[in-house]
């Protein structure tokens, strides 16, 4: 399992133990539900940003012909 794998993973349990802790407090509330589902939609989309920049790392590290530098200068200038 990757590092970043496990970041993800990590980040996600904190995450959810956060949303029971609230959702004991307002137990049967139509804002827990949509609060929820706008958390869901947040771990998802950090779930997918994670997976994305790590497949473009092993890409990266993974092909020998390319020239890394140029690669890393590339990334630099998209963030």
């Amino acid at each position: 399992m990757s590092m970043w794998t496990m970041i993800a993973i990590i980040s996600v349990a904190g995450i959810i133990a956060g949303v029971f802790t609230e959702n004991g407090k307002k137990r049967d509330s139509k804002e827990t539900t949509k609060e929820l589902n706008k958390l869901h939609a947040k771990v998802d989309a950090l779930e997918k940003d994670l997976r994305d920049r790590v497949e473009t790392l092993e890409r990266i590290v993974t092909n020998p012909k390319d020239d890394l530098k140029r690669q890393f200068e590339h990334l630099d200038k998209a963030s």
